[in-house]
């Protein structure tokens, strides 16, 4: 995974050493952000912006060194406040539109979203970024360096993207929190950062010497954070909600274990009103193939060990997809069984609990 996304960091830094030869005046006169970490602070939140540069403004309180990439901190009752006191620290405009990640302190998980999404709708950063949360201290999380001296931003970006592409996680970009908190009332599940040095953390670690990665998610309503949900119920409600296109699962077989890869994965769902209750049948195909089979293994009982396990993934992300209607069992209500939804009077949040789901699998051989 690890190959992969170093890739990615060196095409970045490529591309942003080959146009930083342009426009190098205006640049000199604003700071070019491209990660910003938000931690609970006294009074009011701590902001962690992670810049490229040379090195440090003048008067900045950095927290990086001898290095291309530095991260200057700031603080306020709020993110207008913190950027505002940046930009008088600095001297120079603050530019948010190239901002890669927007990193959520574990100790504000039960904060209000709507503040933060109110303020990033109103500035200049792209509503497609990515909004999580980390383990521990956003600053901290975007503190690490790398020995190549990239940005962590790059790199952070690059997990939570290639975990959304293997089902591990959803997407929660600005826009995409927006339209459900705001417009809909819906609850979405927002990725965890996860980076574990071991025991003997300490300030002089790097990325490369970290366990980086998405293991959690923790959803995400309008009234503020709730529980956190392992990787198995992700990739459950991921599938169920027909995010998934491949994913890779290993099923026993004996004493060993047998790798099974679904790709073009596609779902069908329908939705029938039993004893005045949303009833969901899910269909689910895709192509497969496995991996080299222990001798004497049956292929058929492999692929069919294969359903199960995606079942069971299934079930462990229906178990929390009712809770502020993860599926959009509300929408589907409206447009499907619009006689139930005039009777219920768009009033839909008792019934959605009572759902029930249906799931059937059936993968072919390539």
């Amino acid at each position: 995974m690890l190959k992969r996304v170093f890739m990615m960091i060196f095409s970045m830094v490529m591309m942003i050493a080959l146009t930083s030869c342009r426009g190098s005046g205006e640049v000199q006169n604003r700071l070019v952000v491209h990660a910003i970490g938000i931690d609970k602070a006294d009074g009011g939140i701590k902001a962690s912006y992670q810049i490229f540069s040379g090195k440090a403004p003048e008067g900045a309180p950095v927290d990086a060194d001898e290095s291309t990439v530095v991260t200057l901190t700031a603080y306020g009752g709020n993110l207008k406040e913190t950027e505002e006191s940046l930009r008088l620290q600095t001297g120079k405009e603050i530019f948010l539109g190239d901002a890669e990640l927007i990193v959520i302190g574990e100790a504000l998980a039960d904060t209000d979203f709507s503040a933060f999404l109110d303020y990033f709708k109103r500035s200049d950063v792209y509503l497609g970024v990515n909004v999580v949360f980390c383990k521990g201290s956003a600053a901290k999380t975007l503190g690490f360096k790398l020995h190549q001296g990239a940005a962590t931003a790059i790199l952070l970006r690059g997990v939570v993207e290639e975990a959304v592409e293997d089902g591990r996680a959803l997407s929660s970009r600005i826009i995409e929190l927006s339209n459900a908190i705001d417009g809909d009332g819906e609850t979405l599940a927002v990725p965890v950062l996860t980076l574990d040095p071991g025991d003997d953390f300490g300030d002089g670690y790097t990325l490369t010497d970290t366990n980086i990665g998405i293991f959690s998610s923790r959803l995400v309503g309008p009234d503020g954070a709730g529980a956190e949900i392992d990787t198995d119920s992700t990739m459950g409600i991921s599938l169920l909600k027909g995010r998934t296109k491949a994913l890779t699962v290993t099923v026993p077989m004996g004493d060993e274990s047998v790798t099974v890869s679904a790709d073009h994965i596609k779902i069908s769902r329908k939705i029938r009103i039993i004893d005045g209750a949303p009833f969901i049948n899910v269909y689910i195909t895709g192509k497969y193939s496995v991996g080299s089979l222990p001798g004497g293994a049956d292929e058929d009982e492999v692929r069919k060990s294969a359903e199960r396990e995606i079942l069971r993934l299934c079930e462990d992300g229906a178990k929390h997809i009712v809770n502020g209607d993860l599926f959009e069992i509300g929408k589907m209500i409206y447009k499907y069984e619009p006689d139930f939804a005039e009777d219920l009077g768009g009033d839909f949040s008792a019934i959605i609990q009572k759902t029930a789901f249906s799931v059937e699998i059936g993968l072919q051989k390539y």
